[in-house]
C-alpha cells in the first residue's frame, strides 16, 4: 500500500507519546481553535489548514490535533476518500449496550414477579427460552396469547395478576439461585470445527509449516494455536472485515464529540430522559476508546508505510489475520519476513504478532496444562465458546506438525 502523504511520526521506528498541549507548536494549537470553532460556527471562516476538513470529523481532527499529531497529516487523512463516515458501528454499540442494560432491568424485574406469583423462574436479567417459557405459561394461566414476549406490556399483566392474587405472593427472599453452570468444553463454533473445516486448515497448515516452527522457536508458543485463532477470526485470511477500519473509529469518535450524528439511529430507543442520558453517555465512553485506537491506527499506519484510510477491518476496527485492535498492533506487532515493518495483513507477521501477544499474556512453554492454556486464549478473546473452538482446532493440527 501507498505510504500517505504527510507524517504523524517524528521517526517511522518509534511511536512518540502523547505531548502536553502546552509544548505543541503554535500552528497545531490554530489548528485546534480552528477545528473546534468550525464545529460550532458553520459561517464563519475556516483557518487554511482546515477549510477543507468535512463536517463530520471536525471533532475528531481537533482532539487528534491536541494529541500533537501534525496538521498537514491530519488534513490529508481526513479529506482521503476512502474515509467514509457511517452511523453504523456507534448505533450498533449503543443497541448491544441498551439491550444488555435496559432489556436485562426489564427482564429480570419480570423474573422476580412472576418468581413472587409462584412461577420457577431463573431470576438473572437473561431473556432466555426458559424465561420466555414462563411468560408464555403465566399468559396461558390468565387467558392471554401465550408469546412470551419480555415487553412493558408483558409487565402491566404480570403487575394486574400480582393486585389480584389472592393468599399473598410468594417472598422474594425464598429465591436461591442454582449454581453457575460452566460452558460445556464441547460447546463450539460448528463452522471451524466441522470435518470439511478440519480439513481445510489442516492444508493451510502444513503448507505453512515453516512459519509455525519458526513462531515456536522464537516465543515458545505451538503454531497450532496462532494457526486455530486465524482460522476462527479470519478464516485463515479469507475475511478481514467488509468495512474500513478508520472510516469505523472515526465515526465512533465522531459520535463521541457530536451525538446528534449517531442520534436518529437509535432513535428506536426512546426518548425519555434516562435512555437518553444513557446514551449520551456511552457514546462519550465508546467514542474516546475509538479515538484512542484511531490514533494508534494513524500511527501504526504512518510508522509502517500503510494507508490508514484503505485498511480493512472488523465493525469496531480489528485488523489483520488476527484481528487485533490498533493499539494492540503497536504493542504486540512483530516483523515476521524480515522486510523492516509491520504488516499484520501479511501472514508472516500476523504469525509472530500473535505469538508475541499470547507470550506476553502468559504462554509459558510447551508443557501448559488445560487450565493454564485456557486462561491465556481468554486474554486474546473473552468467551468460553471461543476458547473451547480455538483449543479444539489446535489440538487437532498439533497431529499434523
Amino acid at each position: 500500500m501507498r505510504r500517505p502523504p504527510g507524517s504523524f511520526t517524528e521517526n517511522p521506528a518509534e511511536v512518540p507519546p502523547r505531548l502536553n498541549p502546552r509544548a505543541l507548536p503554535a500552528a497545531v494549537l490554530l489548528l485546534a481553535a480552528a477545528l473546534a470553532a468550525l464545529g460550532g460556527c458553520a459561517g464563519r471562516p475556516a483557518a487554511p489548514e482546515t477549510a477543507d476538513v468535512p463536517a463530520p470529523w471536525r471533532g475528531p481532527a481537533a482532539r487528534l490535533a491536541a494529541r500533537g499529531l501534525p496538521a498537514s497529516s491530519l488534513a490529508s487523512f481526513f479529506n482521503s476518500p476512502g474515509l467514509i463516515y457511517s452511523s453504523e458501528p456507534m448505533a450498533a454499540k449503543l443497541k448491544e449496550l441498551h439491550g444488555l442494560i435496559f432489556q436485562a432491568k426489564l427482564t429480570r424485574e419480570l423474573q422476580e414477579k412472576l418468581f413472587q406469583l409462584g412461577y420457577d423462574v431463573q431470576i438473572d436479567g437473561r431473556a432466555g427460552p426458559d424465561t420466555k417459557a414462563v411468560i408464555s405459561r403465566f399468559q396461558a394461566d390468565q387467558g392471554r396469547p401465550a408469546v412470551g414476549e419480555v415487553s412493558r406490556v408483558t409487565l402491566a399483566q404480570v403487575n394486574r395478576a400480582m393486585r389480584k392474587k389472592a393468599g399473598g405472593l410468594r417472598p422474594l427472599s425464598a429465591y436461591r439461585p442454582p449454581p453457575p453452570a460452566p460452558p460445556s468444553p464441547a460447546a463450539t463454533y460448528g463452522q471451524f470445527t466441522n470435518p470439511q473445516a478440519l480439513k481445510e486448515i489442516g492444508a493451510f497448515f502444513k503448507a505453512d509449516l515453516a512459519l509455525f516452527r519458526g513462531l515456536t522457536r522464537r516465543f515458545g508458543v505451538p503454531g497450532e494455536v496462532a494457526a486455530a485463532i486465524m482460522w476462527v477470526e479470519t478464516g485463515y485470511g479469507r475475511n478481514f472485515g467488509r468495512q474500513k477500519a478508520a472510516s469505523m473509529l472515526a465515526s465512533m469518535a465522531a459520535a463521541s464529540s457530536n451525538f446528534s450524528l449517531v442520534a436518529p439511529a437509535v432513535a428506536e430507543l426512546g426518548r425519555d430522559g434516562e435512555t437518553l442520558a444513557f446514551l449520551r453517555r456511552t457514546a462519550v465512553e465508546r467514542g474516546d476508546w475509538a479515538l484512542d485506537e484511531l490514533e494508534a491506527l494513524l500511527r501504526y499506519a504512518e510508522a509502517n508505510g500503510l494507508d490508514p484510510a484503505a485498511l480493512p477491518g472488523s465493525i469496531y476496527g480489528a485488523l489483520g489475520w488476527g484481528q487485533f485492535m490498533p493499539s494492540n498492533v503497536l504493542k504486540y506487532g512483530a516483523d515476521g519476513d524480515g522486510d523492516g515493518r509491520v504488516d499484520v495483513f501479511n501472514k508472516a507477521d500476523a504469525v509472530l504478532s500473535i505469538g508475541r501477544f499470547l507470550q506476553a499474556h502468559g504462554w509459558r512453554g510447551p508443557n501448559m496444562g488445560e487450565a493454564e492454556r485456557r486462561a491465556v486464549i481468554m486474554k486474546y478473546n473473552r468467551s468460553g465458546v471461543y476458547v473451547n473452538t480455538v483449543l479444539q482446532v489446535a489440538d487437532r493440527l498439533a497431529g499434523l506438525r
